[in-house]
């Protein structure tokens, strides 16, 4: 019967959870969705179950699924970042050599790659908020924001027309460039919201820290021959810096933009509403719902309702009065049934 259940519900395009504990649970919790075994179940059932509980109640199903949604959170983090940082130093430098003729050292990518790598391991232990819905990779996101974020510091390659003689510092000071705005975007990349907002992990401050302060006295002091570079002094390293703060600042607005004009939200008013923006909170999400459960209604063949109870011309006072009444109701019930059990009851006794 169970299994009939399920596909049943299945065939009217629901999504079926079964909770079982025993061996003719196993054809069932097989043919669900989701399958749960609880604990102390059999082997069958647990075998045939997606997910496994150790513990007694369904409780803690929700420490399962906010774990299993922070460490998804960590793998998009990282992967956002790696495809911004790939792209930044392979597409970077590459235009930097055709466009500007300009030969960065290719001893120093190797040391941004190194320090990178170094702080990108600590993202495995760094502080993430669960996403509060499903989430998913999300391709079109992480390829887009990869793909805009790489380019700020490109505008030190112009500096290459004005100080050809001095190659050497020019590079000493792209590479501190590079080094810390490419780092900086990991804040960027693993906050959903402001950047400053979400506070990261202590590990992963550190790291970022101790990259940067070796990133910077590389660039300050470093005569190295073999490289090619030549340190160029504090003065140029804080002017560097203030650089990269100020164009720190809009990377979260980008961010915002991105995934605002991937989300199918900003199209869905532009074609729909004839408007690029709304003040409706969450973008009309509300009335999107209210539209997507009609249109359930109706594929399975469900009356549809005609109250205006969630109308947005009623007000509060005419949903105070349902209230009011509602309760009214229920008083009476409360006090009609007793009665009438009474009356019935003394009645058949005489």
């Amino acid at each position: 019967h169970k299994y009939e259940i399920v596909k049943r519900l299945q065939a009217r395009k629901h999504i079926c959870g079964m909770t079982g504990d025993g061996v003719n649970d196993a054809p069932a919790l097989k043919k669900a969705d989701i399958g749960i075994a609880v604990a102390d179940a059999t082997d069958a059932a647990r075998s045939a179950s997606d997910i496994v509980l150790t513990e007694p109640g369904l409780s803690v199903i929700i420490s399962a699924v906010l774990t299993s949604r922070a460490i998804f959170q960590r793998m998009k983090n990282y992967t956002i970042y790696a495809v911004s940082i790939t792209i930044r130093i392979v597409l970077g430098f590459m235009l930097l050599a055709l466009i500007w003729e300009f030969d960065f050292p290719p001893f120093m990518v190797l040391i941004i790659a190194i320090l990178n790598d170094g702080t990108i391991m600590t993202i495995s232990k760094d502080r993430v908020k669960p996403s509060p819905l499903p989430d998913s990779w999300k391709l079109a996101e992480i390829f887009a924001t990869g793909v805009i974020l790489w380019r700020e510091y490109l505008g030190w390659a112009t500096l290459e027309k004005t100080a050809h003689d001095d190659f050497r510092k020019l590079a000493s000071a792209i590479y501190l460039q590079v080094s810390t705005i490419s780092q900086a975007l990991i804040f960027v990349t693993r906050s959903r919201s402001w950047s400053y907002v979400e506070r990261p992990g202590l590990l992963l401050v550190a790291a970022f820290f101790i990259a940067q302060l070796v990133a910077t006295l590389i660039a300050v002091y470093a005569n190295w021959s073999f490289a090619a570079i030549e340190g160029i002094g504090w003065g140029w390293a804080g002017v560097i810096w203030l650089y990269n703060i100020i164009f720190y600042i809009p990377l979260d607005i980008i961010k915002f933009l991105i995934r605002y004009a991937l989300s199918g939200r900003a199209w869905d008013l532009v074609l729909e509403q004839r408007i690029a923006f709304t003040r409706k909170k969450d973008f009309g999400k509300e009335q999107r719902e209210l539209k997507w459960a009609h249109a359930q209604r109706t594929l399975h063949g469900l009356q549809v309702p005609d109250t205006k109870l969630f109308n947005e011309t009623n007000n509060f006072s005419e949903l105070n009065q349902l209230a009011e009444e509602a309760k009214r109701r229920a008083l009476n019930c409360s006090v009609f049934f007793p009665l009438k059990f009474y009356q019935h009851e003394w009645g058949s006794s005489n």
